[in-house]
């Protein structure tokens, strides 16, 4: 028995190779990259594998930021709503993408209790330290403001917001760089 098997809940029902081993088998010497992407949704999904799933402790992070910077007052005293996400998927294109904050749109809205959600994407954050997190929270965050008729999603000022790039200079995401806890230790 390998070792994923031992640790399996099923481990005693199984008399052979688990069948979805045989199919990553399978899979593997496929050549097909669509079909390959599509069996591996598809075994993911009878597995119960999820992308991304609701995240507790970036919602207590965001909770510190929120209470700590005057600047969101307004998303406690209007009542925002904000999802936290972590998701597995590796999101890239030009450049490598850590987070990113989205606004649900209305017809969503009857499905998800939530007037933004933010992702981050813990393949691409992985070696992004705790004061890194926490600036990536906060720069998130920035995103979210209210417009003329409400509700809108901030873009940046340049690349990123100027107020971090000053702050905490434009390599503040580098490979174990050193910054400040913007919550003082909390």
């Amino acid at each position: 028995m390998n070792e994923i098997c031992s640790e399996c809940f099923k481990n005693k029902e199984c008399e052979t190779t688990c069948a979805a081993f045989k199919a990553l088998y399978r899979l593997w010497d496929e050549q097909n990259e669509k079909d390959k992407t599509i069996l591996i949704r598809n075994l993911k999904r009878r597995m119960g594998i999820r992308d991304a799933e609701p995240s507790r402790k970036l919602r207590l992070l965001a909770t510190k930021i929120i209470n700590r910077y005057p600047e969101f007052n307004f998303i406690r005293e209007w009542n925002i709503k904000i999802g936290y996400v972590i998701s597995q998927e590796r999101k890239s294109g030009e450049k490598i993408t850590f987070a990113d904050c989205r606004k649900v749109q209305e017809v969503f809205k009857a499905y998800l209790p939530f007037d933004f959600i933010i992702t981050f994407y813990e393949r691409n954050t992985s070696f992004l330290n705790e004061n890194q997190l926490k600036i990536l929270m906060l720069h998130e965050l920035r995103h979210i403001t209210m417009g003329e008729r409400g509700l809108k999603l901030r873009p940046h000022d340049i690349e990123d917001f100027k107020a971090i790039l000053d702050e905490y200079g434009l390599d503040w995401n580098d490979f174990g760089k050193e910054l400040p806890d913007i919550l003082g230790g909390d």
